[in-house]
């Protein structure tokens, strides 16, 4: 499992590199950066485990922010404004967003980053509302590659977006703007996810 330390932050010349297609089937040393990733993710929900390896909880981590230029990524976040409050727990392998919404939306109080420590909370970054995407995914239950193609909305949507921004070497920060520079609206509004919640 990668280690905070393991994180290279915002100015390494590595987050500005175009990543290259990752090759199938996993070689031992990709398989291990899959698997990295993945642990990190799940590691980072758990308040034990983030105080025992100093971990800083995060919904998504790319190859490029542990110093490698493969395409991958996991998430692991929960819509949370989905009443079924569904689960997405994935390394993506090799992804493609094959279609996106016209609709832009953004995150109230602005996205955050693993590599990025400044203080970016007054600025937001908009993101396609809907997104198709195809990608080969990691089963770990079976260590098999497989083919899927699924549509995210909402907050998954944003979790993707942002990650796969990571592989063509942008940060969520060069798509940043004040509020009173765009034209979309708020995913939702504190009140909503208030709403959500009790459900």
């Amino acid at each position: 499992m990668y280690l905070a330390k393991d994180i290279i932050k915002e100015g390494n010349p590595i987050l500005r590199k175009l990543s290259t297609n990752v090759p199938l089937p996993l070689n031992p040393d990709d398989y291990a950066c899959a698997k990295g990733l993945f642990e990190y993710m799940v590691a980072s929900e758990i308040e034990e485990l983030t105080e025992k390896y100093q971990i800083r909880p995060g919904v998504g981590i790319a190859a490029p922010q542990v110093g490698i230029n493969k395409r991958m990524f996991a998430i692991n976040c929960t819509d949370f404004l989905d009443k079924k409050k569904t689960k997405y727990a994935f390394v993506f392998i090799n992804p493609i967003i094959t279609s996106k919404s016209k609709e832009m939306v953004y995150l109230p109080g602005g996205e955050g980053c693993l590599s990025v420590e400044r203080d970016t909370k007054d600025l937001v970054t908009p993101r396609h509302l809907r997104i198709t995407v195809k990608s080969a995914i990691l089963d770990f239950a079976t260590n098999k590659i497989k083919t899927i193609t699924m549509t995210l909305w909402g907050y998954p949507a944003i979790v993707f977006q942002h990650e796969y921004d990571h592989l063509d070497g942008i940060l969520y920060t060069d798509k940043m703007y004040p509020l009173d520079k765009i034209e979309c609206e708020p995913l939702y509004t504190i009140d909503e996810t208030e709403d959500t919640e009790e459900e």
